[in-house]
């Protein structure tokens, strides 16, 4: 898609987007499926998967009784649940250790969790059979939102940690025989309290090869006075919890650091304490130093940012570690202090600088109809990436707290998208496996009297390293592929997505699951008020609305008979088809398996780099949850587009730095932790030798690393010794 020219994009954005807005001409067409793949649904009638229907809390019977009232008023929303269908989330794991991804799919209360086990392996083609009623893992009495996973005591068996809705969270232990205990009651604060839990992360956050649980936390979902009402006197405090043992945790917020958030030009009248509406947290090594920061997505909500006259309290916030587990927050310092409606993160090196940037979700640029009492200006809820730079710091294209960021921002047009539309969970992945790093999200808001239906599924393709003037900033297009499948995901309120390669044919695929499902005539916004915003998202823009104004009376609304339904599930895989080809990347701790091993069994918290031979590298950390309230898969899928080979380096909690030369395309390898750095300083060449043999030895004898793939790793280690030299 063609950018626009400067005058263009001011004469698109000076006006303020309310209700009395007007735009004119038509909208852009979207770009025809640029990447070359088809996405094909696999929770079709008949399917265990089409059985899935998110039930919604009990509360949600306040929203249905105001909509069988003859009419409301616009205040009478602030007494209406939050998220009364719930916050479903998804995570991507191999629960039974057969070398295929199973997925976990949270219910509320009343009605089953599920966890599908994938057939791949049992019978060559991938299908899913629900097997969470045999394994302890339905939670039936739970009213369960987002959750994580991790192996929580170095056992060789990931372990789930689920969240609950105004109630205790419950912790998951893998007994590697197909069964989940529930060890929340022996594991002390695991549970955390009963506060409204939204989504998690693990991460070593002390270095002690035990994973710790960092978890947002947002507000008392009964009711909606903490969108609105005021900026923090409903909010919750977010917690981390340390492994103390493998299996006890103790609540260390507070005197980790975590616990303090930065709060500037607070209004007069508003006191503490000082917590965002967080909807999501990841332990990342942003700044590839060896231990795992803290990043979180806050909410500004409806309640206006100080340019419009209000306060910003919505940021993406990061917390520095020192490399001990004590966090300082330096969110204004490296240049996230920017207001929007946070919701979801996600990873990745999008300029292929060598750096890891950060995707975050935000309300879009199509939100001023659901939320007509707020003023905003084209480009205040973008959702975009932040690109950090070689000093650490990060570049924002579209800055919400500049006059028109859409025109002023340094990058204004967006990288081509001009605007986007409402995002929940994000993921960042190779999808065409042409070697940059692509983004999808899903999204809806299901709230004060309209539902947004403006994201089919934003997927957005980048177009890789650019040239001249503005290269630091990527170019993306949107990819239409989603609106042309069997799932029709303006209909669906996608809240939890996971990403993972389910058919192990290379190309990613996608899992989505619904809060609710809209039943009635979705309206253009176009035709409610007309806009032009010049972005491939502006054709799919509309509404479900649950109530419309009164002529002549806009503060009494009736409903229309529209509605929401419970909630579907969506498994999607890549066919590919392209001619591009990939490597998979499956990077493992191997604590207590040889000498000097330090990270956890399941790898988290590494940073995984694959070089193609004729390309750019790219950067994948492995994370235990980040994208909002779900989590993708550990192993990494790396388009080499053309190329054969490439090569692997992995930087390890702690520090160390392996690498593995002449990874070829269509290999699915492991690569397990060697405590042996080809960067190191402190071992001559015959005492890093030694040390690689050894561990490679004992990792053959755990059965890590097969005997016919020994000498490979032990010449590669001492090939990228001798190349660091």
């Amino acid at each position: 898609m063609a950018r626009m020219s400067r005058s263009r994009r001011l004469s698109l954005s000076v006006v303020v987007l309310t209700l009395a807005s007007t735009f004119a001409a038509p909208a852009a067409g979207a770009v025809a499926s640029p990447g070359g793949v088809a996405f094909t649904e696999l929770a079709l009638p008949g399917t265990a998967m089409s059985n899935y229907r998110r039930i919604p809390s009990p509360e949600h019977a306040v929203r249905v009784a105001n909509r069988q009232r003859p009419s409301v008023k616009f205040a009478d929303f602030a007494t209406e649940p939050v998220f009364s269908h719930g916050i479903p989330g998804i995570v991507m794991l191999d629960y039974d250790n057969d070398g295929d991804l199973d997925f976990y799919v949270t219910n509320g209360p009343g009605r089953a969790n599920s966890l599908y086990q994938n057939q791949l392996r049992q019978t060559g083609a991938v299908s899913f059979v629900d097997f969470a009623p045999w394994t302890g893992t339905s939670l039936t009495g739970h009213d369960s939102n987002g959750a994580c996973a991790g192996d929580i005591d170095n056992n060789g068996h990931t372990d789930l940690y689920v969240l609950g809705r105004n109630e205790g969270n419950r912790l998951l232990l893998n007994r590697g025989n197909g069964t989940f205990g529930d060890v929340t009651a022996a594991a002390g604060d695991a549970a955390a309290g009963a506060l409204s839990h939204a989504s998690c992360t693990m991460g070593d956050i002390n270095g002690d090869s035990l994973l710790d649980i960092a978890i947002a936390n947002s507000f008392d979902m009964k009711h909606a006075l903490a969108i609105f009402a005021a900026p923090y006197a409903y909010n919750q405090p977010n917690q981390l919890l340390r492994n103390v043992d493998g299996l006890r945790f103790t609540d260390v917020s507070n005197t980790s650091g975590f616990g303090h958030v930065e709060v500037r030009d607070v209004p007069p009248g508003v006191t503490g304490p000082f917590n965002d509406i967080t909807w999501a947290v990841a332990a990342v090594d942003y700044d590839q130093d060896g231990d795992a920061d803290l990043m979180t997505a806050g909410d500004q909500a409806a309640y206006r940012i100080t340019k419009h006259g209000g306060h910003d309290r919505g940021f993406i916030r990061l917390w520095k570690n020192d490399g001990d587990g004590y966090f300082d927050e330096v969110t204004f310092d490296v240049g996230l202090g920017e207001p929007g409606l946070w919701m979801g993160l996600s990873f990745a090196d999008f300029n292929a600088d060598g750096n890891l940037d950060v995707f975050g979700t935000n309300g879009g640029d199509y939100v001023m109809v659901p939320l007509p009492q707020m003023p905003r200006q084209l480009g205040d809820p973008s959702s975009r990436w932040f690109l950090q730079r070689p000093n650490g710091t990060f570049a924002d294209p579209r800055r919400s707290s500049l006059h028109l960021p859409a025109v002023t921002g340094a990058d204004p047009d967006l990288g081509g998208l001009n605007a986007t539309p409402w995002g929940w969970s994000t993921s960042a992945f190779d999808y065409d496996n042409d070697g940059s790093t692509d983004v999808l999200y899903h999204g809806a808001l299901d709230g004060l009297g309209n539902v947004t239906a403006d994201n089919a599924g934003a997927l957005l393709r980048n177009k890789g390293p650019q040239v001249g003037a503005g290269a630091f900033y990527p170019s993306f297009e949107y990819d239409d592929v989603f609106t042309r499948g069997t799932k029709d995901h303006r209909r669906r309120t996608v809240i939890g997505m996971a990403t993972g390669d389910l058919d192990q044919n290379g190309f990613v695929d996608v899992v989505s699951v619904a809060q609710s499902v809209k039943e009635g005539r979705l309206v253009n916004i176009d035709d409610v008020v007309p806009f032009d915003f010049q972005s491939p998202f502006d054709r799919d823009a509309a509404i479900l609305q649950i109530f419309r104004p009164v002529a002549g009376d806009p503060s009494t609304l009736v409903p229309t008979g529209s509605t929401t339904v419970e909630g579907d599930l969506s498994v999607e895989v890549n066919s590919g088809g392209n001619g591009n080809k990939s490597v998979t990347v499956r990077a493992v701790g191997s604590v207590g398996l040889t000498a000097g091993a330090r990270v956890n069994r399941d790898g988290i918290g590494a940073v995984v780099k694959f070089t193609p031979t004729d390309g750019p590298s790219a950067l994948r950390p492995v994370l235990g949850g980040a994208g909002f309230a779900s989590q993708d898969a550990f192993e990494g899928t790396f388009g080499t587009g053309r190329s054969s080979a490439g090569v692997v380096e992995v930087l390890w909690p702690g520090g160390v730095r392996n690498r593995l030369y002449n990874v070829r395309a269509g290999e699915r390898i492991t690569v397990p932790e060697i405590p042996c750095s080809f960067t190191t300083t402190t071992m001559t060449g015959a005492q890093y030798r030694t040390c690689v043999d050894n561990a490679v030895n004992a990792l053959v004898a755990a059965g890590r690393i097969a005997a016919a793939d020994a000498t490979r790793f032990i010449n590669s280690a001492r090939r990228a010794y001798s190349e660091s030299r």
